[in-house]
């Protein structure tokens, strides 16, 4: 845009106005002014366990949330999702893709006074990479070969196989990538796990039962940052009462989902509150236990994947607001697949395949102790049922599912894969040979060299080819099933400003401020 000649009638003072109006348009308004002090109190989905990845292995939605508040990464990532300096101040990689220098942001301190550095990041990766710690975040960073200290603010990343979005996949505050530090490790023991210290915008200052309470860092290498005073996050696992926490005032910001579609468009139609929605990359599964009958037969595994209709699913569980998921990738993905080799819903062929495996198909799968876990259950006992198959709901609390899922103590579990910048470390792990997090226990060397051969291209048209191809597998061979494509939601206050893109379906409220 370029500002107006000034010719015809226009007035100098005319033609000043209309460029200063014109400037403004083209630089954005003026940002709404960011006051300080205030406590915000955050509803979860879960109770959390802990925050040290050898105790607790992954950390869930809930984990990230309160993590985004306590730790940092080395990056961050902006509204279109591309890669800022956090601890890191900047990042080079060779022409290969397989070795990133990142520069660290001098300065910095863990909240336990001691010095943020390069040989911390180093600790941290190769504390969860040793094999006799045995955490079950080492498959992760598997892609990572080595991080090297060379010396106090350069830390440099040896990679097994290319990556030309490690920047980003560093950003989300998952177990991998939050910077904890070493001397509060060793000093508290067992007991660091619920006393964690990060150099993050909030200290923790109580974690009674399971609310936790964190206080404004004042030491924070960001002047000016965080906002807020304080933040409580509060586990409440109903989702209406969630939501009346909200309308009540005990809570000023909630996780939700679209099966709770009703509460979504009633906050929706509210002024005193506001909806935040991200479409995101990734989808809500389903795994088969492939070592076990009746799941070890490729039949019974899709015939019960041809019997469900996602459509009608959707209207019964959400109101018609979840779009089915016909691949692991996502409309929020990079990857897009003009073939996936989605199987079609047909129940016909779904009662075929049932009746040429010959036995009867009887099978217990878990679900969350929810009103919408036993909800969906329903529906899927329903679609099975009409093809011929009998499924026993197993409801579960919700924090019991992934220990049971690590130890395949399970027929068929729900799983999610989650939003991230490249999706290469969550399928490796989910579908590789010998990978802890490879729930269905299925092993191919074809899809083994397909994996492997999608990391190690710098090529995004290559890539996009052989996730499409992977997703072809494992949709034929009906390993995991997808329902729903990932759309995450938060209900706030309308006075809860500064809440940014819900990547990974984290809501990040470490720099939120009330209006």
């Amino acid at each position: 845009m370029h500002p107006p000649t000034g010719r015809g009638r226009s007035s100098s003072r005319t033609g000043r106005w209309l460029f200063a109006l014109l400037v403004a348009m083209c630089l954005g308004a003026p940002a709404v002014a960011q006051k300080q002090g205030g406590t915000i109190t955050v509803g979860l989905e879960l109770d959390i366990t802990g925050f040290d990845p050898l105790k607790v292995g992954v950390y869930d939605t809930s984990g990230f949330m309160v993590a985004a508040a306590l730790f940092d990464t080395l990056t961050g990532r902006d509204a279109q999702g591309k890669a800022t300096p956090r601890l890191a101040l900047s990042w080079t990689h060779s022409e290969d893709y397989k070795t990133w220098t990142f520069r660290l942001r001098p300065g910095v301190k863990f909240h336990d006074g001691s010095p943020f550095n390069a040989q911390a990041v180093k600790w941290n990766f190769d504390r969860q990479k040793d094999p006799a710690n045995k955490c079950r975040c080492a498959f992760y960073i598997a892609f990572v070969n080595s991080v090297d200290a060379v010396d106090d603010l350069t830390v440099v990343y040896h990679l097994k196989d290319p990556s030309i979005m490690l920047p980003e996949l560093l950003a989300p505050p998952t177990q991998n990538n939050v910077v904890q530090s070493p001397s509060a490790v060793a000093a508290r023991g067992d007991d660091y796990n619920r006393n964690p210290s990060g150099t993050g915008p909030f200290v923790l200052k109580s974690w009674t039962g399971d609310r936790i309470v964190v206080e404004r860092n004042p030491n924070y290498w960001n002047a000016g940052h965080p906002h807020l005073d304080r933040i409580v996050f509060k586990p409440l696992p109903d989702a209406q009462s969630r939501f009346a926490s909200l309308q009540s005032g005990e809570a000023d910001l909630v996780w939700d989902d679209e099966y709770d579609y009703d509460n979504i468009l009633k906050a929706k139609a509210d002024k005193r509150l506001a909806v935040h929605t991200y479409v995101g990359s990734g989808a809500q599964v389903y795994a088969f236990n492939t070592k076990i009958a009746p799941f070890d037969d490729v039949r019974v595994r899709q015939a019960l994947v041809m019997a469900i209709d996602r459509k009608k699913m959707s209207q019964a569980v959400a109101g018609g607001l979840a779009r089915p998921a016909l691949n692991p990738y996502g409309d929020g993905s990079w990857v897009k697949c003009s073939d996936d080799g989605a199987l079609p819903y047909d129940p016909a062929k779904a009662r075929e395949l049932l009746k040429a495996y010959g036995k009867p198909v009887a099978f217990k799968a878990m679900f969350t102790a929810t009103p919408r876990g036993r909800a969906i259950g329903q529906v899927l006992q329903q679609f099975w049922k009409q093809v011929g198959a009998t499924m026993e709901i197993e409801q579960v609390d919700q924090a019991s599912i992934v220990p049971r899922a690590f130890q395949r103590q399970f027929q068929m579990t729900p799983w999610r894969i989650i939003d991230l910048a490249d999706p290469d470390p969550q399928m490796f792990a989910s579908f590789h040979t010998g990978s802890p997090a490879a729930l269905a226990g299925y092993s191919n060397a074809d899809l083994d060299r397909m994996l492997e051969r999608a990391r190690v291209t710098a090529d995004m048209r290559s890539r996009n080819a052989d996730y499409c191809e992977i997703g072809r597998h494992i949709n034929q061979q009906a390993i995991w099933f997808w329902t729903f494509q990932n759309t995450y939601y938060a209900i706030a206050k309308a006075k809860v400003k500064g809440v940014p893109p819900l990547f990974s379906g984290i809501i990040d409220v470490s720099d939120a401020w009330l209006e």
